[in-house]
């Protein structure tokens, strides 16, 4: 069945016009395919996070109209630049990429045709390596376990088995997920101190409000580490930023009293050992 809601994708970029010069194109497939099909509109839309390199020259240059440019005068980073793009999204659905993230051509519609249940907060896809060898991400189990959230856990199903049947995922993926733009913005958007698990908060919060996230195995990109990333941090600083994000996440939203005493022991028993 093709989903009848009218998209906006939203990309997130820093000094990314090489990046985007790969990737874009597939992205503006997706939604010219997503058009034809469904006979509903699309519309994509850059934030350039004040990179100062040539973006915004070249996509006027190579996407005219097709593409919308927003700038930011300063760099704000990737939770402001993300805010950014739902702020000025026009559709009640807004599917977020990575400006790394490649699509299948018909990624689009299996994911949006989940919006039409009012408990869906957000739809995570599901993810290959660039070269296709590789599964990266798909439906993520959270498991409680030495007083902290793992949420690194993928699970997949066979294709065709339990056609219908919703499946549910802790987290989604913030590379490339589908959200429901009102409910997004409600949250108050990525959290900016969530720095590497911004994906991870933002799911956590919406399950807490009762809104799920859910994984359609449809809905395929292709993914490597993120290039942005890694271009801005070394490896062990990016470390440092997820572990510092994990701790504060559980320290602002683990309510339960018995799972946060858990949560301080442990933290207790990782310093004195």
């Amino acid at each position: 069945m093709v989903s009848r809601t009218d998209v906006s994708v939203v990309i997130p970029t820093w000094r990314g016009r090489h990046i985007l010069e790969a990737y874009l194109p597939s992205v503006m497939n997706a939604c010219d395919r997503y058009r034809e099909a469904s006979g509903r509109q699309t519309e994509v839309i850059v934030v350039e996070d004040a990179g100062g390199d040539d973006t915004p020259a070249w996509l006027h240059s190579a996407w005219g109209q097709r593409v919308r440019l927003v700038e930011h005068d300063r760099n704000l980073g990737f939770a402001a630049a993300c805010r950014t793009g739902f702020e000025e999204a026009r559709f009640r659905v807004v599917v977020l990429l990575n400006n790394d993230v490649r699509l299948h051509p018909d990624c689009i519609a299996p994911m949006v045709a989940h919006f039409t249940d009012p408990s869906v907060f957000a739809v995570t896809g599901k993810i290959y390596s660039q070269d296709g060898t590789r599964f990266w991400n798909g439906g993520k189990i959270a498991r409680f376990r030495r007083g902290m959230w793992s949420t690194y856990e993928n699970y997949d199903i066979l294709p065709g088995a339990q056609p219908g049947l919703p499946l549910l995922s802790f987290t989604a993926i913030g590379a490339f997920s589908a959200f429901d733009r009102a409910r997004f913005l409600q949250l108050g958007g990525f959290d900016p101190l969530a720095i590497m698990i911004e994906d991870v908060e933002i799911s956590y919060r919406g399950w807490k409000r009762g809104w799920c996230v859910r994984y359609e195995p449809r809905s395929v990109a292709y993914h490597d580490a993120s290039q942005t990333m890694d271009r801005r941090y070394r490896r062990r600083t990016l470390d440092k930023l997820s572990r510092r994000s994990r701790i504060l996440m559980h320290w602002m939203l683990l309510h339960d009293p018995v799972m946060f005493t858990q949560h301080i022991t442990a933290l207790a028993l990782r310093v004195l050992i």
